[in-house]
């Protein structure tokens, strides 16, 4: 069991290092043609966790929850975007959720030793 729960870690914070890096692509270029695959990491993050039972699983999920609820609120917010383009106010929100779902990310790594 416990070769399987550090599997499950070691795989999150693949994913960890993963979503940390097109965090970065995104603050550096403003491209937002990454959320796609920024979706896929951070449903794979989700499915990592509530699939484990490894209580370094449970620990992170204060940190966990604030990621996928900015996640969240980026999409929605970029699809009302859609048809109401306030660009300004939408580069702010952007931004605020994108350093929202970074910092959260920070301190996983943390808790995991990685930095």
């Amino acid at each position: 069991m416990e070769e399987q729960a550090s599997q499950v870690t070691m795989d999150f914070a693949a994913q960890l290092i993963a979503l940390s890096r097109v965090i970065v692509d995104i603050f550096k270029t403003n491209d937002l043609d990454k959320l796609p695959e920024m979706n896929r990491i951070i449903k794979e993050m989700y499915r990592l966790q509530h699939g484990s039972e490894d209580p370094a699983m449970q620990t992170i999920d204060v940190e966990a929850n604030v990621i996928y609820t900015n996640f969240d609120m980026l999409v929605k917010v970029l699809k009302t975007a859609e048809t109401d383009g306030d660009l300004p106010s939408l580069q702010n929100a952007v931004n605020k959720f994108l350093h929202n779902i970074n910092e959260a990310t920070v301190n996983i790594a943390a808790m995991f030793g990685l930095l």
